[in-house]
């Protein structure tokens, strides 16, 4: 059967936080080794886990409701029609992540605090100068402060995460 035929075909939020907990874990690891590029990647990636849990979280998902590419896109499509965020890219994209949490924290009657909402802008934007899904493609090596930086944001994130 091998790895990809034992995935679920969806996820729920569960599995989501889950995994960017594994991913981070490995990532640290990994940069720990030597590995730059794959701490920065696999924290990447968790970080985008992250803001798509908080925000299936904000618009009523239960933990164990599944999420597919499906709700992914309904997402990226109420932020283009309601709130004119403009998203055209993939749903990789973490600014546009963090943006509609924004608007939809907003739009619920419960925004952000002035300060905390400039702070994940300033974590998101720092994250999106070093990580994009198609890093993978690119010849590099991270250098220490830039991995360190990545992981700093996780981390922000990780410890925000009942307030994303």
């Amino acid at each position: 059967m091998g790895l990809i035929g034992r995935l679920p075909k969806q996820h729920s939020m569960l599995e989501f936080l889950s995994a960017a907990r594994q991913r981070f874990e490995e990532a640290k690891r990994a940069a720990i080794a030597g590995d730059r590029l794959v701490g920065v990647y696999l924290s990447g990636y968790a970080a985008e886990m992250l803001l798509k849990v908080a925000y299936f979280r904000l618009v009523g998902k239960e933990p164990s409701d599944l999420i597919a590419v499906k709700e992914m896109n309904e997402a990226k499509a109420k932020a283009n029609t309601l709130f004119g965020i403009g998203w055209k890219e993939n749903l990789h994209d973490l600014s546009r992540w963090a943006e509609l949490l924004i608007e939809e924290r907003k739009f619920r009657n419960v925004p952000y605090r002035p300060a905390f909402r400039r702070r994940l802008n300033v974590q998101v934007d720092s994250l999106r100068k070093n990580w994009r899904e198609d890093l993978r493609y690119r010849v590099n090596r991270p250098r220490q402060d830039e991995v360190t930086k990545v992981v700093e944001v996780v981390n922000w994130l990780f410890a925000n995460l009942a307030d994303l």
